[in-house]
């Protein structure tokens, strides 16, 4: 198995170098089959390679390219210096130091956290079947950047992370939407979905997201996702209001989202609300859920007796950076509209429960792989 690395491209190695001036050069690598044993796979529609232990190093891939890291390193802490650090850069790291911290980027500001994170629990070890590890109860900041690292990962391994999305990732006010439609895309694909990118492709037509063509039935549904921008959130100026900021208040973004629908096909529709969580409230009795009944039923006091545009609308709460660095995460929610009249609909009903799934496995991320 070769080292998949490209002259100018990062050292797989992780010296933060590119390869022509680290490991190019040296012999190639070959890594007995025998070493990699058949595992559970912790996502069934995900071409996952096991990891394996081999002359002292943990040899990990993603898609096509292959990593030896330290062999203590956790997966989770794989995700965040590769999924996460390389997805980035270390341009974007370089200058991110640069810069006074109230002016870095959400994301810096989640890795700073888990560095300091990681340091309080630097001592805290467990044997588990994985070999020794550190461990520790993952604050808001740390769930964060592993859930997007997770995400970005998952999307990696199926090839699916083109440059002009990572592009939107780093300019920061483009960031909250991106990340967001990078958490659809993931749980889509997590549902047994190939995932068709289509801002590179449509510049200038208004167009859904992308397109997810079911694998095992070749049902193609479009995708539109959309994140509410709340004040003094995810570098959005001014100050959030506890006091006056709980309702959902997402009837500009499901108007908007309906006019993307992709000619005679299925379409689904994904709105965060961007919000504290509230654990302790009964679902019906949440204040953004009523805020969504409501413009709910104002639509469809208006559009009836017409067809849908849509056939389901998720409503999702993934807002763990409420919880800063201190404590433990909170939790996240989600909130599912079905069109009984939907304009196209599935082939199969089915297609949605595997979404559906997906979606309550959401902030699963495997121990190890």
């Amino acid at each position: 198995m070769g080292n998949g690395s490209r002259r100018n491209s990062m050292c797989t190695c992780g010296s933060g170098k590119k390869y022509k001036n680290c490991c190019m050069g040296k012999d190639e690598v070959y890594i007995p089959m025998s070493l990699f044993s058949p595992k559970p796979r912790p996502e069934p529609h995900l071409d996952f390679v096991d990891s394996v232990n081999y002359k002292g190093q943990k040899v990990r891939a993603i898609w096509n390219t292959v990593y030896f890291r330290p062999i203590k390193e956790t997966f989770h802490e794989f995700l965040i210096l590769i999924a996460y650090k390389l997805t980035y850069g270390r341009e974007f790291h370089d200058h991110q130091l640069s810069l006074p911290v109230e002016k870095r980027h959400i994301t810096f500001r989640w890795w700073m956290s888990f560095c300091d994170w990681g340091a309080k629990n630097a001592n805290n070890i467990e044997k588990t079947e994985y070999g020794e590890i550190f461990f520790g109860e993952a604050t808001g900041d740390v769930k964060s950047l592993l859930q997007h690292a997770y995400d970005l990962y998952c999307l990696q391994t199926v090839n699916r992370l083109p440059d002009f999305i990572i592009k939107k990732l780093i300019n920061p006010h483009e960031f909250q939407g991106t990340r967001y439609e990078i958490s659809v895309a993931a749980m889509i694909a997590r549902a047994g979905f190939e995932i068709e990118f289509l801002d590179d492709k449509f510049k200038s037509e208004k167009h859904c997201e992308f397109i997810a063509t079911h694998k095992e039935t070749s049902q193609k549904i479009g995708i539109e996702a959309k994140s509410k921008r709340r004040k003094g959130v995810l570098h959005e100026e001014g100050s959030f209001d506890e006091s006056t900021d709980f309702k959902g208040n997402i009837q500009y973004l499901f108007r908007n989202a309906r006019t993307q629908k992709p000619e005679d096909l299925p379409f689904i529709i994904f709105i965060d609300l961007n919000l504290p969580t509230t654990p302790n409230t009964e679902p019906r009795e949440k204040t953004w859920v009523k805020d969504i009944d409501r413009i709910y039923d104002k639509y469809k006091i208006k559009h009836s007796p017409n067809t849908d545009p849509f056939n389901a609308l998720f409503v999702t709460n993934f807002a763990y950076y409420y919880g800063g660095n201190e404590g433990k995460s909170p939790t996240w929610e989600s909130y599912l509209i079905k069109s009984d009249n939907p304009e196209n609909k599935l082939e199969n009903e089915w297609i949605l429960q595997d979404l559906i799934e997906s979606i309550q496995r959401y902030s699963e991320i495997p121990k190890e792989i």
